[in-house]
């Protein structure tokens, strides 16, 4: 079980694909602090659904997870709209994806600290590897990062699922191992 956890938690990265499109046919381009905060609230739901029922083989994670990572991710890309705009450089997308990094990884902390000793650890964590993953996107994607995204690609989401799975479990490895019944 405990190699299954792992195996699902990095195929979780659809859940950045999935929920980015699903706002994109809804909202299509991030224009305005309000579509960012629906966008973030619709990716960060399906996302957050995603990484719970992989994380939830491993810890005892529950629909707070996806709240959690809604909630942020709402306020995260509303809020950094609104403090630098809704500008597509690489620059202007990376700062922030690090507010938006930084709330997610202190939303999803709440509920780590319950079952994690070191849990403190996901908020810098996902700040960073928040981060990272939009600049590899942004050089994948190159000239179409100007479509405003609310989140990144799959290059990104897979990169952002291996590198917080080697967190994850280096945080959970003296954890005893979750039994669901």
């Amino acid at each position: 079980m405990k190699s299954r956890w792992g195996i699902l938690w990095i195929v979780a990265f659809l859940g950045f694909p999935i929920g980015g499109l699903l706002v994109t046919i809804l909202l299509g381009h991030i224009d305005n602090p309000v579509e960012g905060f629906i966008g973030g609230a619709v990716a960060g739901a399906v996302i957050g659904a995603a990484q719970m029922f992989a994380l939830r083989q491993r810890l005892p994670v529950d629909w707070r997870w996806i709240a959690a990572t809604a909630a942020a991710m709402a306020v995260g890309v509303g809020l950094s709209t609104v403090i630098f705009g809704i500008e597509t450089t690489r620059e202007a997308i990376l700062i922030r994806a690090a507010l938006t990094g930084l709330l997610i990884g202190a939303a999803q902390w709440f509920i780590l600290k319950d079952h994690v000793d070191s849990g403190y650890w996901w908020i810098i964590v996902v700040t960073i590897v928040y981060t990272v993953a939009w600049f590899i996107t942004s050089l994948v994607i190159g000239n179409n990062v100007d479509q405003g995204f609310v989140v990144f690609g799959s290059s990104g989401a897979l990169a952002y699922q291996v590198l917080t799975w080697v967190a994850l479990r280096q945080m959970t490895a003296s954890q005893p191992v979750y039994s669901k019944v």
